[in-house]
Order: structure tokens, then C-alpha cells, then sequence
């Protein structure tokens, strides 16, 4: 869908009242394939995502010769890799990858124990998002591993790799983890059947999906599978909209997921006043009569930002927001879309780059005006506009496609 032609009309909302079934998380999905992938031996995958990160992953693990068998949302995977590679010699194998970041990352971790050339021709932004501090440590391998200098016809793949990564006198790899602790993740999925260790630098941020990835390979050596939990960063919009203005009973959700980050978001809502039950019926949140202003350190769940900033600008008083720089390496800047999306719409704020601590100036039962977003192809970007339409007096939102990256059906939550 194009920005330029194909603009998206949402109205506003006079209430918000739903029972929904919300996706599977694609973060536990994408760690629990590649888990299946480099154990095989019929491991399956339960209740799995069917976002695009989660797709395109599926999609290139059947490019590289993985047999599995679908039947509607579990998988099987009937042999493993590198083993399922063809004795092929000197054959490259292209994968299109897509935009994920879990997708690409992953991948590449798992691929270098292959012995085959792959190279990875991913969409959107990210070949552009950091890569580096996965390329490190699989040198270290002696995995040969080049980004964006191999050309096929006309375009240009991302990262060409050849492994297999050989451990010899390895037994423990620093990675840095100040930008994204993905590589991490990458590296103990691909290797949590090798015996290798690794040392996490600088870890200050999204430490939750580390002991995520700990607690899927934990669970899934127990029973030789895994049953993805419901999204918690997908549960944020309509939760949000709900301590604002109503009520959502999420019929999937049985428990609250700490493995999540972004799960900290029920618990946030709580706090301000809003509603929250847990039954056998599901997960209910309700409007809050008086929300009080949030106050939170962003690096620990830095996906939830854009519908925090939704929120605080709904909630009498001020909001505040720190430790935001891991949001620059997002699939946008999500700083910089935030702050532009919240000026097209008339919220008051502030933000101090020396201490990088943003400032939200909320107003309740206010209508903030009518805006024309066009936003970065950024999926939870959309996402928060398109609530600040429904909540207030609408507008014209572009790029809502991308919210297939890992909320299929989000738009009708706002009919």
C-alpha cells in the first residue's frame, strides 16, 4: 500500500466496548522455530503467529530444505538443520526475508551453521537497523559473514554468509547487547545444542527477552515442544483504548505472560486506576474513572513506548519517559515518530535530549483535532496513530498495511 495513493480513513469512536481474540506473540513464536529448526526430530510449535515476521520465517526455512508438516496452527518439524542441507557444491541459496528483526537475525544465527552460501534480501528498513554485533561474535566462528557488498542482478543482498560456524577452542563469546539484545537471542537459540556460552555486555535494555529466550529453551527441552502465549504487545492498543474509554474482555488470554516485557502494560493501567480482571473467561480491562500520569523507563520495554505516549496524552497531568535512546533502532525512530505524530495532533509535551527524558502534557475528556498521519513503515508507529484517531476526531492514516507485521485485523478493532 502506497503512502502516496492509498490513505486510510478512521473515524472516532463514541465508546469501546469488545470481546476479542488476539494474535499469538511472534517473539516467542520466531524463538520456538528456530528451536524446532535446529532440533528437528518431530519438536512442534503450538498456537504459532501468523504475523509476517512469523511467515516469512516459515517461508525460508522450506527454502533451505526443513520438512515440516502445518495443520492449522501447530507445525512439526520432521528433520532439523544444518542437517536437511543438499550436498549441493557451490550452490547460494537467496532467501527474501522480509522486515522483522527477529526474522533476519535469527536467521542468520541459525544459517551460519550451515555450509552452504546464503544471502538474505530482506524489505523495509532493515537493512538499515544494526547487524554488527551478531556479525562479531560469528566471526569469531570462523564464519565468513559480509553485509551489502554482494550484488544479484539488480539488487544488492543485505548479508551473504558461509559457515559452518566451528567452535574448536570456543567455548564462550561476548556480545554486545547495548543496541539490541536480539543478537543474543540469535546466537543461544542457534547454539542451544552446542556447548557454548556467552557473556552479555552492556546490558541495559529489553533484559525480559533474554530470560524469555532462557524460559522458551527451558520449556521446550521438558516436552519436545512449545505453545506460543497470546501477544502482549499486540493487547496494548485495545487495552489502552479501553482504560480510556471502555472495556475489552481478551478471550484468549488465560494468564499473564512475565516473560513478555511488554506485559508490564496491565499492570501499569492497574496502578493508574484503571480496571483489570483475570478469570477463567479471560483478561478484562476496564475505563479507569480517574487515570493518574504514568512515569516509566522506556529500555525496559521499549515496544510499548508509542502506546504509552497514546495514553499519557489522554491522562490529566504529566507523563514522563526515560532512557529512551534503544528507540532509535526500532524499525523507525520512534522517538522522533512519536514526538511528530503527538505535534500533528496538538498534544502538549516536551523533550530533553541531554537527559532524554520526554514529557507528556495529557488532557482528559479533551478532543484532540482531526490530523493527516503519514507515518514511517513502522507497524506499532500506525498503530498508535490510529488509536489517537479513534479516541479523538479521526483522520487520514498511510502505510496501515504494515500492521500485517504483527497484528493481522488490528483496523477493525476501530469499527
Amino acid at each position: 500500500m502506497s503512502s502516496e495513493n492509498s490513505p486510510y480513513k478512521i473515524g472516532p469512536l463514541k465508546s469501546f466496548d469488545k470481546e476479542i481474540a488476539l494474535p499469538s506473540s511472534k517473539s516467542h513464536s520466531n524463538r520456538a522455530l528456530i528451536l524446532g529448526a535446529v532440533r528437528g526430530e518431530n519438536f512442534k510449535v503450538h498456537n504459532f503467529s501468523n504475523s509476517t515476521d512469523v511467515t516469512n520465517m516459515i517461508a525460508a526455512f522450506k527454502k533451505i530444505g526443513l520438512k515440516m508438516k502445518i495443520n492449522g496452527s501447530t507445525i512439526v518439524f520432521e528433520n532439523s538443520f544444518p542437517d536437511c542441507e543438499k550436498d549441493s557444491q557451490g550452490e547460494v541459496i537467496s532467501l527474501a526475508t522480509g522486515d522483522g528483526g527477529t526474522t533476519n537475525r535469527f536467521l542468520i544465527a541459525l544459517l551460519s551453521r550451515g555450509k552452504k552460501e546464503y544471502h538474505l534480501f530482506p524489505t523495509e528498513k532493515m537493512s538499515e537497523r544494526p547487524i554488527e554485533d551478531l556479525i562479531i561474535p560469528l566471526k569469531k566462528l570462523n564464519v565468513h559473514i559480509v553485509c551489502n557488498q554482494i550484488s544479484d542482478g539488480e539488487k544488492k543482498a543485505w548479508v551473504v554468509l558461509k559457515g559452518p560456524a566451528t567452535l574448536y577452542n570456543t567455548t564462550k563469546l561476548e556480545i554486545e547487547c547495548q543496541k539490541s539484545t536480539q543478537f543474543a537471542t540469535a546466537l543461544m537459540l542457534a547454539f542451544s545444542n552446542r556447548p557454548l556460552q556467552f557473556e552479555f555486555l552492556n546490558l541495559h535494555a529489553s533484559e525480559a527477552y533474554l530470560k524469555m529466550t532462557t524460559q522458551v529453551i527451558k520449556k521446550s527441552l521438558e516436552s519436545n515442544s512449545y505453545t506460543v502465549p497470546v501477544d502482549f504487545s499486540s493487547l496494548g492498543y485495545p487495552a489502552a483504548l479501553a482504560a480510556l474509554m471502555g472495556r475489552v474482555l481478551v478471550k484468549n488470554c488465560a494468564e499473564i505472560d512475565l516473560l513478555q516485557a511488554d506485559s508490564v502494560l496491565i499492570e501499569m493501567l492497574k496502578a493508574s486506576g484503571a480496571q483489570r480482571s483475570l478469570s477463567t473467561n479471560g483478561l478484562e480491562i476496564k475505563k479507569g474513572t480517574d487515570l493518574k500520569p504514568l512515569s516509566f523507563n522506556i529500555s525496559k520495554a521499549p515496544d510499548l513506548f508509542p502506546t504509552l505516549v497514546f495514553l499519557a496524552a489522554h491522562i490529566e497531568g504529566e507523563s514522563v519517559f526515560s532512557d529512551l535512546s534503544v528507540l532509535q533502532f526500532k524499525e523507525s525512530d520512534r522517538l522522533m515518530q512519536m514526538i511528530s505524530i503527538m505535534k500533528a495532533f496538538g498534544v502538549a509535551m516536551s523533550y530533553d535530549p541531554d537527559s532524554n527524558v520526554l514529557k507528556v502534557t495529557g488532557k482528559k475528556n479533551f478532543k484532540y483535532k482531526e490530523a493527516v498521519i503519514r507515518p514511517a513503515r513502522d507497524h506499532r508507529i500506525v498503530m498508535a496513530a490510529a488509536l489517537f484517531m479513534a479516541k479523538n476526531s479521526g483522520g487520514e492514516l498511510y502505510e496501515v498495511d504494515c500492521v500485517e507485521k504483527s497484528f493481522p485485523g488490528f483496523l477493525t478493532l476501530l469499527e
